[in-house]
């Protein structure tokens, strides 16, 4: 398998999600009735045309001859970093499903704080206690006051634990 048939696979992948993306988009959100071009379906029909534009340019760029072949000592580097690649999203995977479920039980406030907490050592390398405790805690109360309180955007309240201040 060439170094770049991975990337050709996704990009390919993405390119057919973001097609169906729109189509659903399109198909289930309707128009704007006060004569604009977009209205409700503006923000999520440009999300799936950047995501097809991006990996449209991936996968003209896998497309294209490569110039020179990596020697053995690259190709060795390669194989490690894609490890380490493909370890970092299945945690990101991960992360975000165990996010997805906390915040249907426990609430926007604690699941953000609890999945900070535990993302922030692995990712940025931070594994000082209280450095953790007020990063997540203050990152989930800053983002409820601005978009909870500031902006009325409906955060989740949790089924077992309710945090509604």
């Amino acid at each position: 398998m060439t170094s770049r048939l991975p990337d050709i696979i996704l990009s390919t992948i993405l390119l057919v999600v973001s097609a169906l993306w729109c189509w659903g988009v399109v198909a289930t959100i309707p128009g704007a009735e006060d004569g604009s071009r977009l209205g409700a379906r503006g923000f999520p029909l440009g999300l799936g045309l950047l995501l097809g534009g991006l990996s449209l340019i991936v996968l003209l760029q896998s497309l294209r001859p490569a110039a020179v072949e990596a020697s053995d000592e690259e190709a060795a580097a390669a194989g490690t970093a894609r490890g380490v690649e493909v370890w970092a999203i299945a945690a990101t995977v991960g992360l975000l499903v165990a996010y997805a479920v906390l915040l249907e039980y426990t609430g926007f406030m604690i699941a953000t704080a609890l999945v900070v907490a535990t993302a922030v050592g692995p990712v940025l390398g931070i594994w000082r206690p209280k450095l953790i405790l007020g990063m997540s805690l203050g990152l989930s109360l800053g983002i409820y006051l601005v978009f909870g309180k500031l902006l009325g955007v409906y955060l989740p309240y949790g089924k077992l634990i309710n945090l509604a201040f």
